[in-house]
């Protein structure tokens, strides 16, 4: 009962003041002899790690000084063991070293989330791997009833699980998470929580309900000191959520924000992305100034405007950040610049790694796609009344049957008046006239008639279940 009730460890400071002590207790104590562990740990450099490495962890010497030795194995363990890909012994060793057992919850709290970082770091692709060792750890954690250490895992659970597109078990972890958080009221891993609960909704494509995470996450940082990287993604996620609302200028202040953060921290691999959103916003931001195009897609064609892609970036963001990265960006501003589908779709097919595989850059490519098609058929067919099909499509170098398609999507969707005459295989354009303002009054009407119906009727009801 006393172990049940026992306070496990509240926050990272309390890590920290033990990995102070024990270095504090190391220099006082230089009487403990530890040289068999020292002379394991060298020859593990040299061959036959594993079995060395592990003498070092079994070893019965408890001091301050094996313990920190013993820590040190435990992370080289794990390097040696994913360099092997035994990433099953991984766990086992988790479950059967007795190091774990002799330590003070908040060290073996570290040392298991250190781990956990180690195998991610070294094989970050390998989600189903890192998804069955999350769960293993889980289960050890509720066995020990470490709750803090199966919090913070589950947390990377999520994380794992939003990465391999399981949005619904991400997002059941994540509530049944966050219930239990708010009762312990932990703001830090709250705030982590609430943002990957943000990107599980926007995965969802559900923008509201990421906003409304986004916003929660905010709350809860506003008051405490959260870390660079944490608040880079909070400004990245922030960005995001903006560009699908249409604003490009306020999330590409977003993206420069979080951008800086991480250019400081010479994070180069999480930077190339938010460099990658901001060009994008510039790219969109520039077209909507163009083509007048709104971020549902609305067309009013500006034959003389041009697309303005010279401040895409800075000198130094183009030569310390060149790759292929900004080169797919900036062969897109090129090809959004002329307005030509047929150098478009080359660039996707040609950057096909880069643009493809990030959800935010792939979706809006595909909505500048499908705006840059409906503008070059609006400036095609303006001078026309009845126009051939073939014609069309031969002028944009585009497959009849794409362009029938689209023209027959966009007289459902009210961008012009016409109909398709598939028999002659002609397009008839119609003048748009004056809408009829009588019919829509009297569609209004109906409505509001429907409503007041609706509303009677359930008060009738009521007044029949009182009577009864």
């Amino acid at each position: 009962m006393v172990d049940a009730m026992e306070v496990e460890e509240p926050s990272n400071q309390a890590e920290e003041e033990a990995d102070k002590h024990d270095a504090d207790v190391i220099e006082d104590d230089d009487e403990e002899d530890v040289e068999d562990l020292l002379d394991w740990m060298d020859n593990a450099k040299v061959g036959n790690a594993v079995v060395l490495l592990q003498n070092v962890m079994e070893s019965p010497k408890t001091g301050p000084r094996a313990t920190q030795i013993k820590e040190k194995a435990v992370y080289e363990l794990t390097r040696a063991y994913c360099s092997l890909k035994q990433y099953e012994a991984i766990v086992g060793f988790l479950e059967t070293s007795t190091f774990f057992q002799k330590v003070t919850k908040a060290k073996c709290a570290k040392v298991v989330r250190q781990i956990l970082d180690i195998v991610v770091n070294l094989a970050p692709t390998e989600y189903a791997m890192q998804r069955e060792i999350c769960q293993k750890i889980v289960l050890w954690c509720q066995r020990e009833k470490r709750s803090f250490l199966r919090q913070r895992v589950e947390a990377k659970l999520a994380s794992i699980l939003f990465h391999q597109n399981l949005f619904g078990d991400a997002l059941e972890l994540i509530d049944r998470l966050l219930s239990e958080l708010k009762k312990i009221d932990d703001k830090q891993l709250l705030v982590e929580t609430h943002l990957m609960e943000s990107k599980i909704h926007f995965g969802l494509r559900n923008v509201p309900k990421a906003k409304a995470a986004l916003t929660a996450s905010r709350t809860c940082a506003n008051a405490i000191y959260v870390a660079p990287a944490l608040q880079a993604s909070i400004d990245t996620m922030s960005g995001t959520i903006h560009t699908e609302e249409g604003d490009y200028n306020t999330a590409h202040s977003y993206f420069l924000e979080a951008f800086e953060q991480l250019d400081q921290m010479n994070e180069q691999a999480q930077a190339v992305p938010c460099l990658k959103y901001m060009m994008l916003c510039r790219i969109l931001d520039s077209l909507t100034k163009s083509l007048k195009l709104s971020a549902k897609g609305a067309i009013g064609a500006d034959k003389n405007a041009t697309l303005d892609v010279t401040t895409l970036l800075t000198s130094r963001q183009a030569v310390k950040y060149a790759g292929r990265d900004l080169e797919a960006m900036n062969a897109i501003a090129k090809a959004a610049t002329t307005r030509s589908l047929v150098e478009y779709e080359a660039v996707l097919k040609q950057y096909d790694d880069k643009l493809q595989q990030d959800l935010l850059i792939k979706h809006h490519l595909h909505i500048l796609q499908e705006q840059l098609l409906e503008s070059n058929l609006i400036r095609i067919i303006e001078p026309y009344s009845c126009v051939e099909l073939q014609h069309v499509a031969d002028l944009m170098e585009l497959d009849l049957r794409l362009v029938e398609k689209k023209l027959s999507q966009m007289i459902l969707d009210g961008k012009f008046q016409g109909i398709l005459d598939q028999g002659k295989g002609q397009l008839v354009v119609y003048e748009e006239g004056e809408k009829d303002g009588a019919m829509e009054k009297g569609l209004q009407v109906l409505e509001h008639m429907d409503d007041v119906v609706t509303t009677l009727f359930e008060r009738s009801k009521a007044l029949r279940t009182l009577m009864i």
